[in-house]
This record gives C-alpha cells, structure tokens and sequence, in this order.
C-alpha cells in the first residue's frame, strides 16, 4: 500500500522512531508520521521519507533519547518541520529550495545584518559571509559544509539564522 506521498514502509518507519513502540506505530502513528512529512514539504526538495525519519531520528536522540513515546510525539509535534526541509535540503545543495530560501530570507538576512553593523557596506559585507557559511561554500572532505545542517526546528528558522549572524559578526 502507498499513501498519497511515499510508502506505507515508509510511514511506518517515520512512526517507530518516534514511538519506538511497533504496535502504536501501526495504529495511529503512522497516521501522525505521515502528517509530520508532509506538512514539510520535504519532497519538494527531494527530501524522501527515509531521509526525513533519518533526520527525526537524529534530532529525537540529540533533544528527547530517552524519553516515552508521548514526550517524543509531542516534541515532533512542536517542530517546525517546514523549515526544517527547507534547511536541511538547502544544506544538501538543492536548488529549489535554495530558491524558496533566498526569497523568503534574503532581505531579512540584509535587513539583520544593517541592524547590527549600522553601516551599509559591513552589512552587505556580513550577510554574504553569511550566505557563503549557509550554502556550504568551504568542503571538507569533498563534503560541502554548511550551517544549516545545526537547525533542528526546535525554533524558527529566521530566529536561528539571527542567532547565527550575530554570532558571525562577534566573530569577526
């Protein structure tokens, strides 16, 4: 069986990460974890069903790894999983969503940046710092290395990347 957006296996696996409880994934989790990946919009990105469970995952043990499977459902429920796509596909490279990213947050960037500076050209110079840091400009390993792959949802994404850029500017 296949729902409107990916496997049933997939669904499934969505679920037992974040219930650890097979029986409760087979029941009304699968129905939460389906909801979960495509309020994301993750497959607009490219981003499939497992690599969005993977990325679950990792963010349930980093926040939640010992915790029941109602804690872990209702720390699912609170992120935001739309942004979290978003970064996490921009951080793989992927050009959509580098397009929905440079939409929505160009001018904020730019804006965040003045701000800080108070001066126009080490505000353009800061936010394209930025931007190079957040597209992954350096690799490592042959591994593009961006910031976004550190955003985990548990906040908004335009909130973070202030965090970020005042962080960048202090550094310099």
């Amino acid at each position: 069986k296949e729902t409107a957006q990916f496997p049933v296996s997939c669904v499934e696996k969505i679920a037992s990460i974040i219930w650890d409880m097979p029986s409760r994934a087979q029941s009304g989790g699968a129905d939460i974890a389906a909801e979960l990946y495509s309020r994301s919009g993750a497959a607009a990105y490219g981003v499939s069903a497992e690599q969005f469970a993977l990325l679950l995952e990792e963010i349930l043990r980093k926040y939640v790894p010992n915790g029941s499977a109602d804690q872990k459902a209702e720390f699912c429920a609170a992120l935001r999983v739309e942004e979290l796509a978003l970064a996490r596909a921009c951080a793989t490279g992927n050009e959509r969503a580098w397009e929905d990213f440079i939409r929505r947050y160009r001018q904020k960037l730019h804006g965040m940046a003045l701000h800080i500076t108070r001066d126009g050209t080490h505000a353009a110079e800061l936010a394209d710092s930025l931007f190079a840091d957040l597209y992954g400009v350096s690799a490592r390993n042959g591994v593009r290395n961006s910031k976004l792959v550190f955003y985990t949802g548990r906040g908004s994404l335009d909130g973070w990347l202030r965090t970020v850029m005042a962080q960048e500017f202090v550094n310099r």
